[in-house]
This record gives structure tokens, sequence and C-alpha cells, in this order.
């Protein structure tokens, strides 16, 4: 990361939440603790999560490949750091992407960018380094954009050669100010993989648009909105739409009730209440929500019940309920799907609502590993 000139600061400026998606294939890396053992641990953990059918090899290389980048995405400032690891018709493919949140002080977006602009040619003079306008969720932005090579060594241990191997890598970065003049986001991919170059770059250019903030102010005022918030007209991502659908079937048949199914089947692309509490209000997860008609209202009751437990033996987490009435789940010990079903009394109707895991990365006005 280029680092720019701050001067002392003179007015305090407003805190942001700031957050943005990323899809659910990205694996996040430990950033967040200090402390080795526990980063490790986190690590295996995802390497074992990304490679369940790995040889332990191919573990390894992948543990020691992150492990080894961990501390330098921490120390040059990184919030966030998470890889994918695809499979392209039998051929693997992996990129990383980071977002940075640099402090500015005493300095307005106008001059940021032009200084970003000038000191990433002069670092950079073979590479494509551009003022461009782009999209957020916050509507357009200007931004700096550079795109060109970062090669980079494998260690010994990570090299399949068993010898270090310099390794041919493209990456893209985008320096954003927020509208505080107190924060500089920067985005960064980047993947050795050239010969899936412009899938990444659409991807990249579709998680940077992504990109929202709000106030406190803000945050507390869309937390004391109504829940039922207003569908945006954005199609959920099929892949995540196909697990909805698989967790519903669960649910009907952990329910173990038949009724009409006919009205109230709908798939949208929605905001959770989490990152709605918070006032960033763009898409960040799907919903599928349905009901089942014509069933009395003590079956129905008997089948809260039946659902409750059976997922529980399972190992979903109850975050709420009441019997015969309600009940609230969640999987992968709350971060995962999450399943809420009511009964509507006196109608023999149950609405049942599963929703996809939040898909963004939210950072706080006091999140930033500078303080």
């Amino acid at each position: 990361m280029s680092e720019l000139t701050t001067a002392a600061p003179a007015t305090e400026p407003f805190a942001l939440h700031v957050g943005w998606v990323v899809p659910p294939f990205f694996h996040e890396l430990p950033l967040g603790t200090d402390d080795a053992e526990e980063a490790a641990e986190q690590l295996y953990e995802t390497v074992h999560k990304v490679m369940p059918g790995g040889t332990d090899q191919d573990r390894f290389r992948m543990f020691v490949t992150y492990a080894g980048i961990i501390d330098d995405l921490r120390n040059a400032g990184a919030v966030y750091a998470g890889f994918c690891n695809l499979d392209f018709d039998g051929r693997p493919s992996t990129a990383t992407v980071a977002v940075y949140r640099m402090p500015l002080h005493d300095i307005t977006a106008e001059d940021v960018l032009s200084e970003a602009l000038s000191g990433l040619r002069r670092a950079y003079p073979d590479d494509d380094v551009r003022l461009s306008t782009l999209p957020s969720g916050k509507g357009d932005s200007e931004a700096v954009v550079r795109i060109g090579q970062a090669p980079f060594t494998l260690t010994a241990e990570a090299s399949p050669t068993g010898e270090p191997l310099e390794v041919p890598r493209g990456q893209i970065q985008v320096y954003i100010p927020l509208p505080n003049n107190a924060d500089l986001l920067a985005f960064e991919l980047s993947t050795p993989c050239m010969e899936d170059w412009d899938f990444y770059s659409e991807l990249f250019a579709t998680i940077v648009r992504t990109l929202d903030w709000a106030t406190e102010e803000q945050a507390e005022m869309e937390a004391a909105l109504s829940r039922a918030q207003p569908v945006p007209d954005v199609a959920p991502d099929p892949a995540v739409v196909q697990e909805l659908y698989s967790f519903s079937s669960r649910v009907l048949d952990g329910l173990g009730v038949r009724g009409r199914m006919d009205e109230g089947n709908v798939v949208s692309a929605v905001t959770c209440a989490d990152c709605w509490s918070k006032g960033l209000t763009t898409v960040c997860t799907a919903r599928h929500l349905w009901q089942i008609d014509g069933v009395e209202d003590a079956q129905l009751a008997v089948a809260v019940g039946r659902l409750d437990e059976t997922f529980q033996s399972q190992g979903w987490l109850k975050l709420a309920g009441t019997p015969g009435e309600s009940v609230s789940l969640a999987a992968d010990s709350g971060t995962g799907h999450r399943v809420n079903v009511t009964v509507i009394h006196g109608r023999q109707r149950l609405v049942v609502e599963v929703v996809a895991p939040c898909t963004r990365t939210v950072r706080g006005p006091d999140d930033s590993v500078f303080g």
C-alpha cells in the first residue's frame, strides 16, 4: 500500500459505519486477533473447510501460504482479507481480496485523490493508474484505480517444487475517500490466475459497488424504523437461491405437516436486520418466504415444537421462540442460515422465513486497526 502525506487534524470528523459485500465463496482470513496461536487455529479451521477432500500436503501448502501473509496484511492496515478457492472445469483458481481503512487528517477528498493519483503514478510508472467514477451503495464515488502486476515469491514450504518460486500476479487497487474526510478506503484484488482475469475483474467491480456507509445518527434512525424493509429490485445469486430452497426443504421435513403451499412463496434479495440497524441499507443477503395454509392451529403448534426439537438436536442454535407459536433458529452456532417460523392463529397458517447468511463485512467507527 502506498502511504499518503497527512497533516495535523483541524476538526473532529464524524464517525462512519462502513460495509461492503463479498461473495459467499470467499473465506475471511483471521486479521481480528493479534494472538498468533488463535490466528493459526482459525486459519487451520478455514483451510480444512475450504479443502475437506484435499491431501494433508495440499492443506499444509495452503496454510503456509496464507499464514505467511496475515502479518503483512495486518501491518499494512488491512481491516479485511479473504480468499477464494474455485474450480473452473477441473482447473483450480484463486484470488485474494483485501480492504484497508486508513486515517486522514485535515485533507479533503479532492486533495487525497489528487495525491493518490500522482503518488501511484510515480510508484508504478508501467501500470494503468486513473481517476474513475464508481457507482456504490451511496451513489457515484470518485476513486483512483490502479491496474498492474504484483509478482510475489512463494516460500519453499508453500512451493510445489520445494524451492522458492516467483509467481506472476495481477492486481487491482481502488482508493475511495469517505465523505467524512477522515478515512480512505482501499480495495485490493490479487490473483496469480491470469487466465481468469476477466472473471475476477468483474467480480471485484461488483464488490466495490456494494460499498455502503452511515453515520451514527443515520444508524439510529434506521434502527428506529419498522423492521419491514422494502424489497430492492435486485436478483439474488442463483447459488444462494438453491441453498435457500435446500434449507426450506429441511424445514418442511422438520415440521412434518402438509397443507396448501400455493401462496406467499417468494425469494428476494434483502438487507439483514443487523446491517439495517447500522444504517447500511443495500442488499447483503437473500430470503425465502413461504407459508403453509389449511392446517389446524393445534397441528401447527405441534409442528413448531417438532421443528424446534429436531433442529436443536442437529446443532442449530435457538435464538428466540414462544412454545406453540413461533421459533427462531440459526445454523453453525448462529453464523449460518436462519429460520423463523410463526403460527398465524385463527387463519390456519404457518409463515416460514429462511434467510441466508449476511455476506457483508461491516466495520464500525472504532474498528479501524489504527484505533
